[in-house]
């Protein structure tokens, strides 16, 4: 069992991407960030109103070739309550990588589904995916315009990116004006829709327990094998 070694870290930047998600840059004090790959999460820690340390796990927006750790989070429960009291320059632990959400080295196309702030793996991912020169696809929804983070600099790859598509949705109800993606749910149909076929596809699930259960079941029940489906997924 490998042993936490938590190292200080400093808040470089604070982006606010909505009213609930902002995404954490955080440098090492001291020294080079530690190497990781696409789909690694780390540990981060704070110290609560009493000094008791409190810790959750974050996947890492950022891509390696950054030089600075990146986090999209969502505002909920104690830790992100901490979280959110922090300003640029102050401090953060941080310990890791952890993980196996990891880009297949074999795949030939590669399809990315998220929901809200699960395009915080995906990102790093799809960066990568890019780099290596393989087809891929992002599927990305959740319920208003501002939670689908990072939804510019997406477009943007895939205006320059001939082999990256992104499809956007919306599921509240109440979409913004001139809106020109889809809406509601991402669900099977809508893979075969867009993506003509399921074959010779991974695909890698980023979101909820219920969505990736749900996505997970239907692909297998159109006979994508088990091993060529990934989730990260929580509740």
């Amino acid at each position: 069992m490998q042993l936490m070694k938590f190292e200080k870290f400093v808040v470089k930047e604070i982006a606010h991407e909505s009213e609930g998600i902002r995404t954490f840059v955080l440098a090492k004090e001291n020294g080079a960030i530690p190497a990781y790959v696409s789909g690694h999460f780390f540990l981060l820690r704070l110290a609560d109103e009493n000094g008791k340390p409190v810790q959750r796990s974050y996947s890492a927006a950022s891509h390696p070739s950054e030089p600075r750790l990146s986090f999209c989070i969502k505002l909920k429960g104690i830790f992100t309550n901490l979280l959110w009291k922090l300003k640029e320059g102050d401090s953060i632990e941080v310990d890791g990588p952890y993980g196996v959400f990891l880009l297949r080295a074999e795949d030939t196309e590669r399809v990315f589904i998220g929901g809200g702030v699960g395009i915080s793996a995906l990102r790093s991912q799809i960066l990568q995916t890019i780099k290596e020169g393989k087809p891929c696809f992002l599927f990305h929804s959740a319920k208003t315009l501002e939670g689908l983070t990072y939804h510019s600099e997406m477009e943007k790859l895939a205006a320059a990116h001939s082999n990256f598509k992104a499809h956007f949705s919306l599921t509240g109800e109440t979409l913004p004006d001139g809106w020109k993606g889809m809406k509601g749910r991402v669900n099977v149909a809508v893979l075969k829709e867009k993506l003509g076929s399921l074959s010779e596809k991974t695909f890698y699930l980023c979101g909820s327990k219920e969505m990736a259960a749900e996505i997970s079941n239907a692909l297998i029940g159109e006979g994508v094998p088990k091993d060529r489906i990934k989730k990260d997924d929580w509740v």
